[in-house]
């Protein structure tokens, strides 16, 4: 595993003109006069032999998703993929104003945009720098309790106080430090006129001179984590920093060397619904500037990065403690740590147990005991659910059977849905069930055979299969097979393997005339069935084998009946991949091609991309892109896939997750 560090100055310049503190609810922010204490974009490159990620952490108050898009627009020149840069703030409440809510009047924006350019380039400077700093690391880490230093003033007082800290050395030399804390950086008071990175910049200095490298701070869950000096001033700010450099000091220790070498990136888009009514009249007045709503919603993103043990879950916000920790409590090897303002700044997250319907500032004004102001800066209930979900969702690893009677079959119907399930960490394992001996234009059956299973294998590896089987039955004559013998062997696999999913040709599509499409559905979703019964091939238990109940089927066809289909999916970050994966199956696609070319030609047609004897790839690319990009804009995608979903249906709405 290789790491790169660089840490560079993003202090505003006074020829910028006027800055605005950002942090606080206030009529009118004021101007900045003056730096208490430099601020910072710090960042770390990590990189195995198959992934690059770029954590970057800023010493500001949030960023909004459409500037961090022009930061990943930016270093996608550097060679990184987007899904795999992180940009986080700290979340300081003596910072620029760079999301808008603080400006000179209430209603007017206090972005600089002079700054915003300044700090982008210099985002990019940082990753650069950190890129040439490359070094071969082991990774550590460690943790400790700080007590008596956060308050919460909710009525529900879910607290948590843990510092998290990863370590990457070379040796005994500190490359680089991530760790975070979940009290919130509002140690400043409402006067302020400083720049400031508040606590977490003077910890974070403590470290680099200390103990060495470039260290990195991330917020915690930390919705409804105050300081217990909050506002207190600078004084205040150094005695706060004392104690939790002391927690670092612990956590320093104690650090553990994580075995794995490997990054897993896991990643659920979410949509988040808008019910906050100032937010969008923010967003309307121009304030926020967020491309990304459409229809009253939010296209965001929650992410998993995940090294050894290490599990680091990204949240487009301020997640509270009661949203998360109840999640990752049955997972007690696991170390999890949650970064807060990632790629994203979208308010609070708060679980429905501790909505207050009628939000104010505080229960009882006169003692301020308990402050329940944070709806009023949150999108929603829903939009805190959604999130919640999410997490939840990429916290489970699933098993996916994909079982195409042909070579290409799954590749065309399903491609982009596979590789969204593999990209996510999810195993794959392909089932083929004939040998395709007539897909072909002009070879004989054994060569025809041979070419094909191994432009499968090819297609199927690039989709992420893990494990591919090829059951090799006669094509085109599987409606001449015993039924019975070949659902059992459907039985067999399912309980063998166990997946959590099954994708495959829908049951009951129209106008379907390939045979092998309607007899491998039908008895594909018999053994669905019949796997879960006990009094079924019950042989198998004598083998070690139990029952399995598939928890979700996605069907799909070439004429899969509009009214049946349930479930539609993006696939426009995976379409390059689907593409390439159909692109191996030569063969197939010869023949398919030759067989169109036929049918045009029995109604009288010409069809130019259908003339040349090879399909070379650029006419695969195109008609893949012109098909599924028609299918994508029936609901508003670039290009999509549809499917029938089964799954626990009404169960949804009785039960809860476990």
């Amino acid at each position: 595993m290789q790491c790169g560090v660089s840490k560079i100055d993003i202090t505003p310049k006074s020829e910028f003109g006027n800055i605005y503190i950002a942090g606080y609810a206030t009529m009118e922010a004021p101007l900045v006069n003056g730096v208490h204490d430099p601020i910072f974009v710090r960042s770390l490159i990590l990189s195995d032999e198959k992934e690059r990620i770029a954590l970057i952490s800023v010493e500001c108050v949030g960023l909004l998703q459409d500037f961090v898009s022009l930061v990943k627009d930016d270093l996608a020149g550097l060679g990184f993929k987007k899904p795999s840069i992180f940009v986080f703030c700290t979340h300081t409440h003596a910072g620029p104003d760079t999301m808008g809510l603080w400006g000179p009047v209430m209603g007017k924006s206090g972005v600089n945009p002079r700054y915003m350019l300044f700090l982008r380039q210099r985002i990019l400077e940082s990753v650069e720098s950190a890129i040439q700093s490359q070094k071969p690391v082991d990774v550590y880490y460690g943790k400790e309790v700080v007590k008596d230093v956060i308050v919460n003033y909710r009525p529900v007082k879910n607290i948590e106080n843990t510092i998290h800290e990863i370590q990457f050395r070379q040796g005994k030399e500190i490359i680089g430090t991530l760790w975070t804390f979940p009290a919130q950086p509002e140690i400043t008071t409402r006067e302020n006129i400083q720049i400031s990175a508040d606590y977490p910049g003077s910890v974070s200095r403590r470290i680099e001179q200390e103990q060495g490298g470039v260290a990195l701070f991330s917020l915690g869950l930390c919705g409804s984590q105050s300081p217990i000096y909050a506002e207190q001033g600078y004084v205040k700010m150094e005695d706060l920093a004392n104690k939790v450099y002391s927690g670092v000091q612990t956590a320093s220790s104690k650090l553990s060397k994580i075995e794995g070498k490997a990054i897993e990136l896991r990643h659920r888009q979410i949509h988040l619904p808008l019910e906050n009514n100032d937010f969008s009249l923010l967003n309307t007045l121009g304030i926020f500037n967020l491309p990304m709503v459409k229809e009253n919603v939010i296209k965001t993103t929650v992410s998993k990065i995940r090294i050894g043990k290490i599990h680091l879950i990204t949240i487009p916000g301020e997640p509270f403690p009661g949203l998360i920790n109840p999640l990752l409590s049955k997972y007690q090897e696991d170390n999890f740590i949650i970064l807060s303002h990632v790629n994203d700044s979208v308010g609070y997250f708060i679980p429905r147990n501790e909505w207050n319907l009628a939000p104010s500032q505080f229960l009882k004004p006169e003692s301020k005991e308990e402050f329940v102001g944070h709806e009023l800066e949150s999108m929603g209930l829903k939009a805190s659910e959604t999130v919640q979900e999410a997490v939840r969702d990429i916290l489970i690893y699933k098993t996916v059977m994909a079982v195409s009677p042909h070579a290409d079959d799954i590749t065309i119907f399903s491609g982009g849905l596979l590789v969204k399930f593999t990209t996510e960490g999810n195993k794959l394992i392909c089932v083929r069930v004939t040998d395709d001996y007539g897909d072909c234009v002009g070879l004989q059956s054994e060569k025809a055979i041979k070419r094909n299973r191994k432009e499968a294998e090819n297609a199927y590896k690039i989709l992420g299969a893990e494990e591919i089987l090829h059951m090799d039955y006669r094509s085109d004559t599987l409606y001449t097979s015993d039924y019975e013998k070949l659902r059992e062997k459907f039985v067999r696999l399912i309980r063998t393997y166990k997946p959590d999913v099954l994708v495959t040709f829908d049951v009951a599509p129209l106008y379907e005339e390939n045979p092998d499409h309607i007899i491998t559905a039908r008895v594909v979703n018999d053994a669905c069935w019949q796997a879960s019964f006990d009094s079924y091939y019950s042989d198998h238990f004598k083998e070690g084998l139990e029952i399995h109940m598939v928890g979700e089927r996605y069907l799909f066809s070439e004429n899969l009946h509009p009214e049946v289909v349930n479930f539609q999916l993006d696939i426009t970050e995976y379409v390059e991949t689907k593409i390439n994966a159909i692109s191996q199956h030569q063969t197939v696609m010869k023949n398919w091609f030759h067989q169109r070319k036929l049918l045009a030609r029995a109604n009288s047609l010409r069809v130019d991309l259908l003339e040349e004897d090879i399909p070379n790839p650029i006419r695969v690319n195109i008609l893949v892109r012109v098909y599924y990009g028609e299918i994508g804009s029936k609901f508003g995608v670039k290009y999509g896939e549809i499917f029938r979903k089964l799954d626990a249906g009404f169960l949804h709405n009785m039960g809860e997750p476990l």
